[in-house]
């Protein structure tokens, strides 16, 4: 049985990410589900067993641990939470194994390729901000995307990611008012996933690029990294797919993880091309011009270290 002040910390902790909670008997917590946003605390976590399941999405596992990296809680808390259960014997591969998640888009969400009757603000500025960042029909109905006009991502354009089975691994969204100072609101779960991974041909080269608007720019086996390296998935699946080349286009602010990241691949036989698009980015530069640019980059040397 947990010590009061350790079983302060778990509750706080689990708090911290993922809000107010029910007391319900016998050591159980209710939460709201960040995997499937249903409006009702669907979670429930057991403090002294550490298992954890979503009634409504199905999402559960043993550890506590493996609830929290799924919302990308940090290495030190988690390490911490270990220790309060004694859990010495770690093994990452059966966490994973014991672990299910299922993600789901907000109830909220309405496909923008569904023209709305009727008057309807929030679709027209929706499509409005789409326009002025290039994004085509044909881009809406390829990567399926969408708008909340209320609720958790109310205001905002919804882009889902999709793993190569066809199911939803993620999903950004990002406010169409210029005036929100919060411009991307994403859910409170992992980046260790393989973002737009339904739309990439593995026997193809691949662009490492930033965001998920320079992927849909540049069109072609473009995969977002969701920040400035990428995810231990990711890196699993390019060596398991045997790619050879790989072209990394990251924002002028992200040179250092970018070098990083061409090294890396370099050392293990990949060819690698640096991309440097100094003060603009893949989304800003337009699709013609990033490929004019692509076209006069060399092969990556330690050299540019």
């Amino acid at each position: 049985m947990l010590k009061q002040n350790d079983k302060n910390i778990v509750v706080s902790t689990l708090t911290g990410v993922l809000g107010s909670h029910l007391t319900l008997k016998g050591n159980e917590l209710a939460f709201y589900c960040p995997f499937c946003n249903h409006h009702k605390p669907k979670l429930q976590v057991n403090t002294e067993t550490q298992k954890w399941h979503c009634w409504t999405c199905n999402s559960g596992g043993k550890k506590l641990t493996s609830l929290l990296k799924k919302l990308d809680v940090d290495r030190k808390t988690i390490s911490i939470i270990r220790e309060i259960y004694g859990d010495s014997n770690y093994n990452p591969q059966l966490e994973d194994a014991d672990t299910k998640v299922f993600i789901s888009l907000p109830k909220e969400f309405i496909s923008l390729s569904e023209t709305p009757k009727g008057f309807n603000p929030e679709y027209k500025h929706a499509m409005h901000y789409l326009t002025q960042r290039g994004i085509t029909e044909k881009d809406i109905i390829k990567y399926n995307i969408g708008y909340c006009k209320e609720g958790l991502y109310g205001q905002r354009v919804i882009i889902p990611s999709y793993n190569s089975d066809g199911s939803l691994n993620y999903f950004v969204s990002r406010s169409y008012y210029p005036d929100n100072k919060m411009k991307y609101k994403n859910p409170p779960i992992s980046k260790n996933v393989i973002c737009f991974d339904s739309q990439v041909n593995w026997n193809e080269p691949i662009i490492l690029c930033e965001g998920v608007f320079d992927a849909i720019t540049i069109k072609r086996n473009a995969i977002p990294l969701l920040g400035k390296f990428p995810s231990r998935t990711l890196v699993e699946k390019i060596f398991m797919s045997g790619i050879t080349d790989i072209i990394i286009s990251l924002d002028n602010d992200a040179i250092n993880e970018a070098l990083k990241a061409a090294e890396y691949f370099r050392k293990q036989g990949i060819h690698v091309k640096m991309m440097y698009l100094k003060d603009k980015d893949a989304a800003d530069m337009g699709y013609e011009k990033f490929y004019e640019e692509l076209k006069k980059t060399k092969e990556f040397s330690s050299e540019e270290l």
